[in-house]
Parts: structure tokens; sequence; C-alpha cells
């Protein structure tokens, strides 16, 4: 969780809404916070999005984990650190004693909640749905008021219709994140300055190899480069490509291990979709 405390004042709040931090959706939105406008206790990063085409902005390692996961969902539209705008206008879940603990003791500025994500995807009848999560780092129960600003975040999204879940590291699966962040940028092969001409006719060539080769995954990337490549490690580029796009597919919950024999590879069409974490009420 996190709110705005960042030198809380009333021309800092005003100065984010102008510019347009908390609105918009995909491409357009911006996050209430970013890697450079709060101090983290956490390492950040910056990631380009599958879903949105945007940067998007991290302040721990298991807020960029938990994105890598959704990057692998049925999500269609990801928002990280979004702001509880109108909570201070719910006065039916927010009483006097309670807003008076949400705002700043020195410049009465209210602090923004945010909810670390909130996810979007379409169900079977093509209706979108939302999700809010928030990830829970073990730190953010040391203290009474985090615990009561958690109560406030669930009672909000309750309000609004909308699950909510709080999300522990226990919960995020560290292995399929990593397997997704290394291959992460292999997904947009037009970033390579590869042609759309080149990226078919050449991943169809790497998949018959996978398809009717034997031996490991190492070994057949490496007969593609000797074969069809003047440039070392295309192949493995295009083999994340493949995977990024699911027309190849392995065991994400386990590390991917190039040595490993290409019978463990599935050639299909991805129909599946991961599921996030257990709503709460």
């Amino acid at each position: 969780m996190s709110k705005f405390n960042y030198d809380a004042s009333d021309a800092k709040l005003q100065r984010f809404i102008k510019e347009g931090r908390g609105q918009g959706r995909g491409a357009e939105y911006q996050p209430w916070l970013n890697v450079h406008s709060i101090a983290s206790r956490g390492r950040v990063s910056r990631v380009s999005g599958w879903k949105t085409g945007r940067v998007h902005h991290f302040l721990s390692d298991n807020e960029t984990r938990y994105f890598y996961l959704c990057e692998w969902s049925d999500a269609i539209d990801i928002r990280e650190h979004y702001p509880l705008m109108d909570l201070y206008e719910m006065t039916d879940i927010l009483d006097d004693d309670l807003a008076k603990k949400l705002m700043d003791r020195k410049t009465g500025t209210p602090h923004i909640l945010t909810s670390t994500f909130l996810l979007t995807m379409k169900d079977e009848r093509g209706q979108e749905r939302h999700f809010a999560r928030n990830i829970k780092e073990a730190r953010d129960f040391e203290k009474n008021s985090v615990i009561e600003r958690y109560e406030v975040i669930r009672r909000y999204w309750y309000k609004k219709g909308i699950p909510w879940a709080l999300v522990s590291s226990s919960e995020i699966n560290a292995v399929r994140a990593k397997n997704i962040e290394w291959l992460h940028a292999a997904r947009r092969l037009s970033d390579w300055s590869y042609s759309e001409y080149q990226i078919a006719g050449e991943s169809q060539l790497l998949m018959e190899l996978l398809i009717g080769g034997r031996g490991s995954i190492k070994n057949l990337i490496e007969r593609f480069d000797s074969q069809f490549s003047e440039e070392p490690g295309k192949g493995l580029l295009l083999f994340k490509h493949l995977l990024a796009r699911k027309r190849i597919k392995l065991d994400m919950d386990k590390p991917i291990d190039l040595n490993q024999s290409t019978e463990y590879i599935e050639i299909a069409d991805y129909k599946g979709c991961d599921t996030f974490a257990k709503d709460s009420g």
C-alpha cells in the first residue's frame, strides 16, 4: 500500500491531479506514484508493458513480480498505483475520526490512498470486470495505522462492487514471474528492428526445428543459428518470442532450462488464463 505522503501539501496534490495522474486507461494512464515521486524502501523498476504499450512503475520486487504474472494473464489493462480519489466523498465508510487520521497533521491535506493494481479483464460475454489488488509487504502490519488504511481500502472497493484482495509475497509465484521476466522483452520483435515478414518466416523455421528435432532446446537453437542466421543469439531471441506469444509452451512453474529435451515443449495455441489472487469481500 502507498499513500501520498511525500512532501504532503495541497499544492503538490493539485499538481499531481493537473498532471493527469491516476487518470486514463491503457497507454494514456499515468500512475499516481512513479519511481521519481516517492522514496521507496524497496528496489524500484520500470517495465514496458505488453498490454498497455507504456512504461509501468514499481516500487518493490514483489510489485514487479506480480506485474509479470498479470502480463501473462488475460488482463486487458493493468493500472498500477491507482488512487482512491473519491474516497473522501464516501462518508458512510469513512467516519470523522478515521478521516482525521488520513489527513496530514501539518498541512491538513488528505492522504491519497492507492491500490497497487487495478486490473481489467473481459468475461465470456465480453463485459469488462475489474479487480483491485494491494501488494502486502511484511512491514505493512507493524503499525495499527497501516491496518486501518487497508480496512478503508477494503471498504472502498466493496462499495464500488469491485473484488479486492491483499497479496502477500508467499502468494506470488516467483518462479513463474522470473520466467516471464526472462522472455518479456522478446514479445515485440519490432523493438529489435525486425520486420513482420522476418518474424513470421524465421519463427516458423525455428518451430519446425523444435517440432522435428531431437536433443536439448539449447542444441536446436544453436543449430538454427548455424543454419539460418548470421546473427549470434537470434535463435534464443526467437525462442523467447515464441514463448512470449504462447505459440510454444513450457511449464512456467518450473525454472526454464535450455538443457532440457525438446520433448517438454508443447506446440499449441494459448487458450488458458491465469487467475488472480483469492478475492476478499
